[in-house]
């Protein structure tokens, strides 16, 4: 190939053929947000201050029996995924979006402090199923008073129709992140932007 094709199609604008499955299988059912500069900036802020709120909240709770907000966090999910079926570390990591890694490194501090009860998978003797602990579920049940008046006024600002509403909003606005972390590193591959 001559060297100016070569660089034109280097730089040349990806085609919706070369985008990711995750991308490209998305159904356009509905209308796309057309949201300008100002709004997305705002959601933005809103965003990193719920986030930052909901981590406050979490640490809290932990902190007031006297662990790290992740193992609280852990420890909760354990506790719901239980009703759903068998937990496994995998589990919990894909349910929460966290890396296997640090999520095996919370539970052994949580079958350290006996919150949490690991036993070999009798189908599978690699995978090893969790389950909280008599202890921790007193622990965890300790805090439900708390929970339910902070749940109060946390969720004052909307009724049960509305906070179904949001809830969906939200699980869908997850998967479209997702899809566009994909585009974005899909583009970023061939792009032209300086680094510095």
């Amino acid at each position: 190939m001559p060297k100016a094709n070569a660089e034109s199609s280097r730089h040349r604008k990806p085609s919706t053929a070369d985008l990711p499955a995750a991308v490209r299988s998305t159904a356009r059912t509905h209308r796309v947000a057309k949201a300008t500069e100002l709004q997305l900036q705002r959601l933005t802020g809103c965003l990193h201050s719920l986030a930052s709120r909901h981590h406050d909240l979490t640490q809290g709770y932990a902190a007031h029996v006297g662990i790290a907000g992740i193992q609280y966090t852990i420890l909760t999910t354990i506790r719901y995924l239980e009703t759903k079926g068998d937990v496994f570390p995998v589990t919990v990591a894909e349910y929460l979006g966290l890396t296997s890694a640090g999520v095996t490194k919370a539970i052994q501090h949580l079958t350290e402090l006996g919150l949490v009860e690991k036993a070999g998978d009798s189908d599978d003797r690699r995978r090893t199923r969790l389950t909280v602990t008599h202890g921790g579920s007193i622990l965890l049940d300790s805090l439900a008073p708390m929970q339910s008046n902070v749940n109060d006024v946390w969720l004052d600002c909307m009724n049960d129709e509305e906070f179904s509403i949001f809830l969906e909003l939200v699980e869908r606005f997850i998967r479209s992140s997702d899809r566009a972390l994909a585009m974005q590193d899909y583009l970023a591959r061939d792009s032209d932007i300086v680094s510095f």
